[in-house]
């Protein structure tokens, strides 16, 4: 069971972290799907794990995984032998008559039915954790004050950590689309913030205090609410590009790091998905965990707004255009030269 634990995480994480066009090997460095269907045909042989994230998976019989099969939101077809174990979360399995599991089985939702397989290990489904969903929290003070009730608080673990997972996906997957768009925009606000985190900061931070207050007055007047809702857009965008920009930048330097050279786009989903698990995952930690989300969101928006959301680099002056000489004023100055020179030579000929 601990052995198991350990590679689902380590397969979770290789799931989320790493690109499937990251990988460059064949059937012996293992596969990882995203959102597409994987066929092993019969008589193959896979030498290391499967993940597959929102895709159908089939195990033709007489094909053989020799590794963990792990699979999120999607379908699978096991007719064939897995010499590892075997989870799915949010899924659908089928097993063939002569499907072999020779490690454990763990499903957490969806439906399976496990009375045609061969398991070698043990069978466990969510009902076997029993882990509470909800807490309820009353605080222990000693106050001794007859008319003031202090009401239960209660916290929900499992809403937060699908929200955080949410979010970092959500943002991982639009630092993809902004990077095949505004590639060089993207790329800007990122040198600022290696440039100039301090003047970012405080930008940020002097936004985060007086845009509320200006926005709050727009939106309670009747003229100017459109006006209000187009900032709070526009404070949205600035916030949501000065993310991925330092997200770009953290996986630029772990492509440095590591020695690969990662495209831009690769590089701006993987980095701003390690920095929203970082970033969204301490923002989980009660009371002080706000912070962090807050100096990085506040830094990536004041160099979005100091770079005018990517247009122009900050302390560098637009350059300025000439005004071109018009040519006409030239020719009707020659013309009236010519005919000042015509007027000479006509009055200089009249005189002989």
């Amino acid at each position: 069971m601990k052995k198991f634990m350990f590679t689902s995480l380590v397969v979770i994480f290789i799931a989320l972290a790493i690109p499937a066009t990251a990988f460059a090997g064949g059937l012996e460095d293992g596969k990882v799907v995203f959102g597409d269907d994987y066929v092993l045909e019969s008589g193959e042989v896979l030498n290391g794990d499967l993940a597959v994230l929102g895709g159908t998976v089939t195990l033709e019989e007489g094909s053989l995984v020799d590794g963990t099969v792990f699979v999120v939101g999607g379908s699978v077809f096991a007719a064939g032998e897995i010499d590892g174990d075997l989870a799915i979360i949010g899924g659908n399995i089928r097993f063939g008559t002569n499907a072999v599991v020779g490690g454990d089985f763990i499903k957490f939702g969806g439906s399976a039915n496990t009375s045609s397989v061969q398991i070698g290990g043990e069978v466990i489904t969510e009902s076997e954790f029993n882990i509470p969903r909800n807490f309820n929290i009353r605080p222990d003070w000693d106050w001794d004050y007859p008319f003031v009730t202090v009401p239960p608080f209660r916290y929900s673990w499992a809403t937060n950590i699908l929200g955080y997972l949410f979010k970092t996906l959500m943002l991982a997957a639009l630092a993809v689309l902004v990077m095949m768009f505004l590639p060089k925009n993207t790329q800007l606000v990122a040198d600022t913030v290696v440039s100039q985190p301090v003047l970012a900061g405080a930008l940020g931070l002097l936004t985060a205090f007086v845009a509320p207050v200006l926005i709050f007055f727009l939106l309670i007047s009747i003229c100017f609410t459109i006006v209000g809702i187009v900032a709070i857009v526009v404070l949205a965008a600035a916030w949501a590009l000065g993310m991925i920009a330092i997200g770009m930048e953290v996986g630029n330097r772990l492509s440095v790091a590591t020695k690969q050279e990662f495209q831009p786009v690769v590089a701006a989903g993987l980095g701003t998905l390690i920095l929203g698990l970082v970033v969204f995952g301490i923002d989980l930690i009660p009371c002080v965990g706000w912070m962090v989300p807050f100096l990085v969101g506040i830094i990536g928006t004041g160099a979005v707004l100091m770079t005018r959301f990517g247009r122009q680099e900050y302390g560098v002056e637009a350059p300025s255009e000439e005004k071109p000489k018009l040519p006409a004023k030239k020719a009707s100055t020659t013309a009236k030269k010519t005919s000042t020179t015509a007027k000479k030579s006509s009055t200089t000929a009249k005189k002989k």
